[in-house]
């Protein structure tokens, strides 16, 4: 990942900037300052009402208002400079979701809205290791995504796909077709768990649960690879595309919680065999019509040799949007 604030030099005073994009309809820019601060800036349209009210507490990082009513600036200065990645991952993320607003004060409001969601995400203590559940998640989900994702519709798409980090209903959206995962290791029981009513619930036309079997690999097995080399060799894969697949990427690495820490490198696992199931009329699942009012939260298991019926071969078909 590339660090955006090394192509800025350090001012003697005041602070040097780079405009992220001037297709944007806000005026966002990296910026650097005379103690070397890394600065993020968006220029706030006269038209929004964002005020002091709409700044939230960011962990490690300072959020201020400056200038005149006529010219008020957004200003995000990051802490301790060694955290330039989530920092990175933060202003990205803003950029990208406040794109889809139609003008500055729409955009204003998407960014204010991502602004709560990374208040709610950095509270939570980092550098600890996620727990074997969501571990063994991630890793199905990056499998997923480099095949059959990344083999079919290329690395770009791939990553665009990946909806989970952001706490989406289902963990993948594939034009059509929505696909929530599911990885079990080969000791676990012939079941999958399924945590809400909504996950196997969508919108789309299509639903397909996958379930994939991850089991305790010797390193030197074929195929045998830890969390750390798992995401290694998706960023591998990444340095021949753009460098904002490469930034999405990043940005989704970040929400999941994950970090290249040293228990990573621990267990050592292979990708046993991966199940395709639509889920159409008949399959066994909870939704929300289903559920007696009054009840709002569900959690259930499926036993997986009842989904023998909904088996498919391949989730993606000719018709799929090229």
């Amino acid at each position: 990942m590339k660090n955006p604030w090394d192509k800025i030099e350090k001012p003697g005073a005041k602070i040097n900037v780079l405009r992220v994009s001037a297709a944007h309809p806000l005026a966002l820019y990296w910026g650097k300052d005379a103690f070397g601060a890394y600065l993020f800036i968006a220029e706030i349209p006269k038209e929004t009402s964002f005020g002091p009210k709409d700044l939230p507490a960011l962990e490690g990082i300072k959020i201020s208002l400056a200038g005149t009513k006529d010219a008020l600036k957004l200003i995000f200065t990051l802490n301790d400079t060694r955290d330039w990645g989530m920092f990175k991952a933060l202003c990205f993320d803003l950029t990208r979701a406040s794109a889809e607003g139609e003008n500055g004060d729409a955009a204003m409001r998407i960014l204010s809205r991502r602004l709560a969601r990374w208040h709610d995400f950095l509270k939570h203590p980092r550098g600890t290791a996620l727990s074997e559940a969501k571990i063994k998640g991630f890793v199905g989900e990056l499998l997923f995504m480099e095949n059959p994702l990344a083999g079919k519709f290329g690395w770009g798409r791939a990553v665009s796909f990946w909806k989970g980090p952001e706490n989406a209903p289902q963990d993948f959206a594939v034009f059509d077709t929505a696909v929530e995962l599911k990885c079990q290791t080969g000791s676990s029981r012939p079941s999958v768990e399924i945590t809400s009513a909504g996950q196997l619930d969508t919108q789309l036309p299509r639903l397909f649960l996958v379930i994939q079997t991850v089991a305790a690999a010797d390193e030197k097995a074929d195929g045998a690879f830890t969390p750390n080399i798992l995401v290694k060799r998706v960023r591998d894969a990444l340095e021949t595309e753009p460098d904002d697949v490469s930034d999405i990427f990043e940005t989704l690495l970040f929400q999941t919680g994950y970090l290249p820490l040293p228990e990573y490198d621990v267990k050592w696992y292979r990708l046993f065999s991966t199940g395709f199931y639509e889920v159409r009329d008949g399959f066994p699942r909870l939704t929300a019509d289903k559920i007696p009012d009054g009840i709002s939260n569900v959690s259930y298991q499926i036993n997986i040799a009842a989904l023998a019926p909904f088996a498919r071969e391949n989730i993606f078909t000719t018709e799929t949007p090229p």
